[in-house]
């Protein structure tokens, strides 16, 4: 009789000559980063896919609600590109974000070099940077027009104290001031994101680059030229695309502090689609302008993705 060991073989198993152990699927980084992330694509497509094609349809067709909707073809861009206050529209809006976007860059980076040489008391000057993050752009926008009004608003009276003015500004009011108020509001909120990006980018600098600067007499304008500014190209790049785009798209802070006014000077192309929307009910045109504002993004965030690609290169 065949033992019991003859047939399961030494280890216990059953012997199979010339068998080989059974093959295990696997998945690369690549093909389990995608897996992951389908559901969330498909929510997204869903989420954001769907309302997008609607709105390019509905740009289409004659949907005012006073003549029966039907196909228009052209007929929204036609008359959006002859109508005046939509050119207006889109001046004003490359003003605010460019506007947004300068004071944005200059108050971020500064504030993002100054905190990457603090070394005492760091964690709290960053929890205080955040701050404004957290608070809601139009709840921003309240709180500045405020301190602009000319009655009891803080910037007219620290201005009268200084002697910088003879009579108190009302800086929402005057169509001179009202873009530079908004401007300031929106970008206020947009610092703290900045300074987070491009602190990250500092901070992965080696401390032996400095040290060699100074080693061959470099100063502290010399270190920010050659040093500090293109080591964080990439980290800037990308926080500026995102204050553009979500700057070009932004009404919150315009429509607590102006309205888009005073005589459209802050009229932007969000406030002329809520317009359409709200006050007109003239679907087919807005949807058109939604279609018009989503280029003017695409536009630009194609612009910085375009130098972004170049800094990989290079780097």
């Amino acid at each position: 009789m065949i033992g019991l060991e003859h047939i399961l073989g030494r280890k216990g198993g059953p012997r199979s000559s010339g068998s080989r152990p059974p093959r295990r699927f696997r998945l690369s980084d690549s093909q389990f980063g995608a897996l992951v992330s389908l559901p969330g694509l498909l929510l997204l497509l869903l989420w954001v896919g769907v309302p997008l094609v609607i709105v390019v349809v509905i740009s289409f067709y004659r949907y005012d609600f006073i003549r029966p909707t039907k196909f228009y073809g052209f007929g929204n861009y036609i008359k959006l590109f002859h109508d005046r206050v939509f050119w207006l529209a889109v001046k004003n809006t490359f003003i605010f974000s460019l506007g947004s976007t300068f004071i944005t860059f200059l108050f971020g980076f500064t504030s993002a070099w100054c905190l990457s040489r603090i070394d005492r008391g760091g964690t709290f000057f960053r929890t205080l940077m955040m701050l404004p993050w957290a608070v809601p752009l139009i709840v921003s926008g309240f709180i500045w027009g405020w301190m602009f009004n000319p009655t009891y608003g803080v910037i007219n009276d620290i201005l009268l104290k200084l002697g910088a003015i003879k009579a108190p500004l009302d800086f929402t009011a005057d169509p001179s001031l009202a873009m530079f108020s908004v401007i300031l509001a929106d970008a206020w909120t947009r610092i703290p994101f900045l300074t987070i990006l491009v602190l990250a980018g500092l901070e992965r600098i080696p401390a032996e680059l400095y040290e060699a600067a100074r080693i061959d007499g470099a100063d502290i304008f010399h270190e920010l030229r050659h040093i500090s500014i293109p080591m964080v190209k990439g980290p800037l790049l990308t926080g500026l695309l995102i204050t553009s785009v979500f700057s070009f798209r932004s009404i919150d802070a315009i429509f607590s502090m102006t309205q888009g006014g005073p005589a459209k000077a802050t009229y932007v192309l969000g406030l002329y689609t809520v317009d359409n929307i709200y006050r007109f009910l003239n679907f087919g045109r807005a949807g058109a302008i939604s279609v018009m504002l989503l280029l003017f993004c695409s536009l630009i965030a194609s612009a910085y993705v375009y130098f972004l690609l170049k800094e990989e290169r290079w780097s």
